[in-house]
């Protein structure tokens, strides 16, 4: 059996089994798709879509993606819930694979990082998908973002960077980024896909309706964030900090959240400059990795499955894991084991919840941000 008929088996192996357990596991759920079902069906009818009576389950995309999710309105329910689980599992096999084909320089064979990747990622994708949400897909138009813009073709990777905004502003984290860079064909590109996408919904409500639903949009964005910044399952680095430290102190916590930011800034600025001094090959590669982790730390609202934008992180640490000391490599791999490891049949109930309740996944993901560091500090690429 050739080494590509083996690959072949193996990924329709794998989509197998994920469809075999789409009845069992995920078809009973999948609720947040749900919230974007009902506003693709809203969006149709000429309905506002932003509704307080809709509760946790309000949608909080923009009018532009409900456009998006009408094309699935347009089919029965669960005809539409098994096509966006196939599409996620689709584009998450293509965003590993991409993930790994940007890496300047391979030191581990393609199949080795994938399925490492896959199984770190693991309990972030399956929460991901048994929900229905939309990370994944972002995800995929952010990495082919990083594929264009590496491959200099601004327009390309303008258009993927503003349609992703479209859905969530995530990808604002960027934007400092192509401003130094002096990326200004690519941020033109993406701020005109933004504008086409607001144009959009003119279709449907008219100009002066589209213009009412907007600011509903912003209303319930504004009214339902400050509520959820020390959630339970809040694991940005704010909530981390919120609920640590003791509800009379919350002073200080701002102040070590500003603290974190101003250092986590300053040495990513470092990284920039030693990346254009030291004219390595495609240092963007490890400084898109790094932007792609502040997405979860630092948004407002961050949940645990949101830590799925570090799958090119992940796959990029994985192969450089040989060039650490032995020292670094061990800690790197136990860090990796804690992220993907934290799962309530191993943890127990009560760990678990330890976990999750202290947001504990930030000190991971602050551990992985030092490698990167490291890593641009040894000219790793």
């Amino acid at each position: 059996m050739t080494r590509k008929t083996r690959n072949v088996l193996l990924i329709v192996l794998a989509f197998s089994f994920f469809l075999l357990i789409y009845p069992h596991f995920v078809k009973k759920d999948m609720s947040d798709f749900g919230v974007c079902y009902q506003g693709g069906q809203r969006i149709l009818k000429g309905e506002t879509l932003y509704r307080t009576s809709d509760g946790h389950l309000q949608y909080k995309y923009s009018p532009a993606s409900a456009v998006f999710f009408s094309l699935f309105a347009l089919l029965p329910y669960e005809a539409a819930k098994f096509i966006w689980y196939f599409l996620e599992l689709t584009l998450l096999f293509f965003s590993l694979v991409l993930s790994y084909n940007v890496l300047p320089s391979k030191h581990k064979k393609k199949g080795f990082i994938v399925i490492l990747t896959f199984l770190v990622m693991a309990k972030f994708l399956g929460r991901e998908i048994e929900l229905g949400q939309v990370n994944i897909f972002i995800f995929f138009l952010l990495i082919m973002m990083v594929k264009a813009a590496v491959e200099k073709n601004d327009m390309k990777g303008g258009l993927f960077w503003g349609f992703s905004l479209l859905f969530k502003p995530y990808a604002f984290v960027f934007f400092p980024y192509f401003v130094l860079k002096k990326r200004f064909r690519l941020i033109a590109s993406g701020l005109g896909t933004i504008l086409l996408g607001f144009i959009v919904p003119v279709i449907f409500y008219g100009f002066s309706g589209s213009l009412v639903v907007l600011k509903e949009w912003y209303s319930t964005l504004s009214k339902s964030t400050p509520s959820l910044i020390d959630h339970y399952d809040n694991s940005s680095i704010h909530a981390f900090f919120l609920k640590n430290l003791p509800a009379e102190q919350r002073d200080v916590a701002i102040i070590c959240i500003a603290g974190a930011a101003l250092v986590i800034g300053v040495a990513f600025l470092w990284m920039m400059f030693q990346g254009n001094k030291r004219n390595l090959k495609e240092p963007e590669i490890l400084e898109f990795s790094f932007l792609l982790i502040l997405i979860p730390l630092f948004s407002p609202l961050a949940w645990y499955y949101n830590y799925l934008y570090s799958i090119l992180t992940v796959v990029l640490l994985l192969n450089l894991i040989g060039k650490f000391p032995p020292i670094l490599k061990y800690v790197l791999i136990i860090d990796l084991l804690a992220i993907g490891a934290s799962l309530r049949e191993i943890l127990g109930k009560q760990g678990f919840r330890f976990y999750t309740q202290h947001s504990l996944v930030v000190l991971c993901y602050l551990v992985v941000l030092c490698y990167l560091f490291y890593s641009r500090s040894k000219n790793y690429s």
